[in-house]
């Protein structure tokens, strides 16, 4: 029988830790910036025979263009740190063949939701917003576009563009509205 701390290595406890505090610091970064600029209004209009309320939209009036280019800034940079992080633990060199395994699939997660991001990003631009962000958790979605009236109908064009990439449950996903 095989002790514990054999199976269960100093690797994979360091590399579960790193997978969860950078999960941890994405999910902080965005909670704590969007709390400061905004106010929840939650809709209850019904469009098409669906519900949109289980999707909350917030409105903000401060710096949009500013707003937008310090997140881009911010999420690059959170993004490029986790690639250094996946990259390092990659050239570690003394890494068995299992942990090499949780290493590419980290960094295979981290690659499609990256993609998932910039489609989304990209087909809600397409869709008349002038500008829009997401960022995409394990269970959850924060979509912030930049519109000068937000409604029901434009909250369910975006749940439906979110939801076209990604399966998320519909009480965990908030659009944010910046002016």
């Amino acid at each position: 029988m095989k002790r514990l701390n054999i199976i269960i290595g100093k690797k994979q406890i360091a590399i579960a830790s790193l997978t969860v505090l950078l999960g941890a610091a994405v999910a902080v970064n965005f909670i704590v910036s969007s709390a400061k600029k905004s106010e929840i209004t939650p809709p209850t209009t019904e469009v098409g025979g669906t519900n949109y309320g289980d999707a909350a939209y917030v409105s903000n009036t401060a710096g949009s263009d500013a707003y937008f280019a310090q997140a881009r800034l911010d999420k690059q940079q959170s993004r490029d740190e986790a690639a250094e992080v996946i990259a390092g633990m990659y050239q570690g060199g003394d890494m068995t063949r299992d942990e090499l395994t949780v290493v590419e699939t980290n960094a295979q997660n981290l690659s499609s939701i990256i993609e998932s991001e910039n489609k989304i990003e990209t087909l809600l631009k397409a869709q008349g917003f002038e500008d829009a962000l997401c960022y995409l958790s394990g269970n959850g979605a924060n979509i912030i576009v930049k519109t000068d009236g937000l409604d029901a109908a434009g909250a369910a064009k975006i749940k439906s563009t979110l939801l076209s990439e990604v399966e998320v449950a519909g009480d965990n996903i908030t659009i944010v509205e910046v002016k």
